[in-house]
């Protein structure tokens, strides 16, 4: 049995020709994966200031090389300047233990600098995805916490909906703990075939992930088990992820290695564009955040997206605990301008010293970084149970991307279409009052039926989209030559009809009823009055508006 680096599930080849194949294939995956992404290793033994006898990157003095160990007091320990690049030595599978059936997961240890182009490249060409619609980035809390049962319930649901529906990928800090392990745990309660339609991509520093030593390998399949030891200072990986990149920059269990790089990667995914008819233009892959509890540096992160370039919508779980709930309760009484009334600020610095146990000046400092965030008090939606005519997160989700995106209508329906999410459409865009620029809902119908949206085709036929105006001939010429799909009996049937053109016309079409019918009745498209228009239209190569007659037949 032979594993491929770029695919999730185990092959049983059971020919010669089949297992050279996989071998060959492996061996193209293997020479990339280690030709563009690296490890890196301290070289330098650097003091720690609270250990003179561990090294500031986490290690002791042993887990150095000797001719390396001449500590060097007084600098601060660098992540670029002492540790050495080298090939990733860590690749391929986890197979997770424990469960009734073992779980698989790609990972790959690479540095911190990692170019989010490579890592686009290693998701879509080598492990095969297709680009997202939609990008979920999960954060908040660390360690353990627990959630009001309702609030779990809905989070879980809700998340899951959001992602299933719209094909989005997940992307948390990967292991096994706080909020990672909430997501985790929603996907353990859905059905094994909901679980493979989502993408979940843990992103967590190599230097906290317990048991690394047995990750070490290249295109390997390695048994893994997700079980932490109550006194050790590293976490293990959640066993419903997907994917992990496990970045490393040099450090043992220290958090931070992984900011920066999962950062520049929702960006550069942002910066993707999604090509679709209804839209005038491509737009980007959208993100949104979302905010489940979190400490201090939660809302440090919450305000780098909502000051980022283009800004990022973030979504506050009220009730969540901590960092959420100061959130949610300054967004509450923030006025327009994103200040509070002075009586309500050291109430909040006091609550802030509370909840993070800081002293009296760090609560200040967080208190500026919070009213800094409420001067994009419009970015932020803060989800509450039991308010709104809806308990459903997904779509304070996606209503805080609409909003976020500070889109034309027809750009925000365009969305709702790639996200399939007709009820958002019904809400929240064919609103009263709302102006649409002159076709574009006819090209939105086109979207709709070149992608099987029944509902939004309803949808839109009750929005004032005319059937006989919309099916032009050229319009109803390209729904006969779209690609998707198998085509096989079409393609048969036109043979059948001496037909073998690589572009179908309505002239084809009726010579393919003809056919069906066995010559006992004719099509409108084979009439003579229809040719002698059909032809008058194509030779003028106008972009006709007018009606076309339906393909209906008549007894000869």
């Amino acid at each position: 049995m032979r594993f491929l680096f770029d695919d999730t599930k185990v092959f049983t080849m059971p020919d010669s020709e089949s297992v050279s194949s996989c071998v060959r294939q492996a061996s193209v995956q293997r020479p990339w994966v280690e030709k563009i992404f690296f490890k890196r290793e301290c070289i330098q033994f650097i003091p720690s200031q609270k250990d003179y006898n561990r090294c500031a990157c986490g290690r002791g003095k042993l887990k150095h090389l000797s001719e390396n160990l001449s500590g060097v007091f007084g600098y601060k320990w660098n992540s670029a300047k002492h540790t050495e690049r080298s090939p990733t030595d860590a690749f391929g599978v986890l197979e997770f233990q424990g469960g009734p059936h073992p779980t698989k997961s790609q990972y790959v240890r690479l540095a911190e600098d990692s170019s989010s182009e490579s890592l686009l490249d290693l998701f879509t060409t080598h492990w095969g995805l297709e680009l997202p619609k939609l990008v979920i980035s999960v954060h908040g809390g660390i360690v353990n916490f627990d959630l009001q049962p309702k609030l779990r319930r809905v989070f879980r649901k809700g998340l899951l909906k959001a992602a299933n529906t719209t094909g989005a990928w997940i992307i948390t800090g990967g292991t096994n703990t706080g909020v990672t392990r909430h997501v985790g745990e929603a996907l353990a309660e859905r059905s094994a075939k909901i679980r493979n339609n989502i993408v979940t991509i843990g992103v967590a520093p190599w230097g906290v992930v317990g048991n690394r030593e047995n990750l070490l390998g290249r295109d390997v399949v390695h048994p893994y088990h997700a079980i932490a030891s109550p006194k050790s200072n590293y976490a293990v990986l959640n066993n419903n992820h997907s994917y992990f990149l496990l970045v490393d920059n040099g450090t043992v269990g220290k958090y931070g290695a992984e900011i920066q790089l999962r950062r520049k990667f929702e960006k550069y995914i942002s910066q993707q564009q999604i090509s679709t008819r209804s839209s005038a233009k491509d737009h980007g892959v959208p993100v949104v955040c979302v905010i489940l509890e979190g400490g201090s540096n939660t809302i440090r992160t919450v305000l780098e997206y909502v000051t980022d370039d283009p800004p990022v919508p973030v979504v506050v779980c009220d009730g969540s605990g901590r960092a959420a709930d100061l959130l949610a309760f300054t967004h509450k009484y923030a006025q327009d301008d994103g200040t509070i009334v002075e009586s309500l600020q050291e109430q909040l610095i006091v609550t802030i010293q509370k909840t993070f146990l800081y002293s009296k000046e760090q609560a200040e400092k967080l208190f500026v970084e919070l009213m800094m965030c409420m001067k994009r008090k419009e970015l932020i939606t803060v989800f509450r149970m039991g308010e709104g005519a809806s308990e459903d997160i997904d779509l304070a989700i996606l209503t805080a991307l609409l909003k976020g995106q500070n889109a034309s209508a027809p750009s925000q329906l365009c969305l709702a279409l790639t996200w399939n999410r007709v009820d958002i459409a019904k809400s929240h865009i064919f609103v009263y009052g709302q102006e649409w620029p002159e076709g574009s809902l006819e090209q939105a119908m086109m979207d709709a039926l070149l992608n099987d949206r029944v509902d939004f085709v309803k949808l839109l036929l009750r929005n004032g989209v005319s059937m006989q105006k919309f099916l032009t001939i050229p319009r109803l010429e390209e729904l006969y030559n779209i690609k998707q799909g198998s085509s096989s009996t079409f393609r048969f049937l036109m043979k059948k009809a001496s037909r073998t053109s690589s572009r179908y016309t309505l002239i084809d079409i009726g010579q393919v009823l003809d056919y069906l019918m066995g010559g006992a009745y004719r099509a409108n498209y084979n009439r003579r009055k229809f040719r002698m228009f059909y032809n008058t239209i194509m030779k003028k190569g106008h972009n006709l508006s007018s009606m076309v007659p339906c393909p209906a037949i008549t007894v000869r």
